[in-house]
């Protein structure tokens, strides 16, 4: 009997730790301004796409470009009480956090999203959101080393303005005179 209890408590054990975490990377959306995700929809945010940053919730995807958002920010979550007096502690430490991202639409109105998530996906999401934005600034600030080697199609103005400019500087010799005989 000692046996089959210790059994069943290992293998409990071994699978509680895997839901505990995959439960900690889901993200609940608690309001803002998207009235197509429902509220308290349970999901997962995805910022995987390097243009696009995606909410899965259920069988729908909610996409938002990184284009459009302007802002980030990790408030304090809410804890939890006991008679709306005893602070309850957050269970092995995964406290939870808002997560509220500002964008302006296509029509340049601005929005909201708010979603509650654990301390530590909430970081994560906020620092790939900015790794995500600068990443096409750091792009067109970096310049190939290859490009005052050869002609591409990113460096063509580059090759062409030299070439006009000269043609334009130089001035045009008068062809020499012919003398007939």
């Amino acid at each position: 009997m000692s046996i089959r209890r210790f059994l069943i408590s290992s293998i409990a054990l071994a699978i509680l730790p895997p839901a505990i975490l995959r439960a900690s990377d889901t993200a609940e959306y608690i309001g803002g301004s998207v009235k197509a995700i429902p509220m308290n929809s349970i999901g997962f945010i995805n910022t995987d796409d390097a243009k696009i940053l995606k909410f899965n919730y259920g069988q729908a995807v909610y996409k938002l470009p990184y284009e459009q958002i302007t802002g980030t920010e990790i408030t304090k979550g809410d804890t939890k009480h006991v008679l709306k007096k005893v602070p309850v502690p957050a269970l092995f430490g995964r406290r939870k956090e808002t997560l509220t991202i500002r964008y302006k639409d296509a029509s340049g109105a601005a929005g909201t999203m708010e979603f509650e998530l654990a301390h530590r996906y909430a970081l994560a999401v906020q620092d790939s959101i900015a790794e995500q934005k600068s990443a096409p600034q750091a792009a067109a600030n970096s310049e190939w080393w290859g490009d005052k080697y050869w002609k591409t199609n990113s460096n063509k103005a580059a090759w062409e303005a030299p070439a006009q400019t000269a043609a334009q500087t130089t001035p045009a010799t008068p062809a020499p005179p012919t003398t007939k005989n």
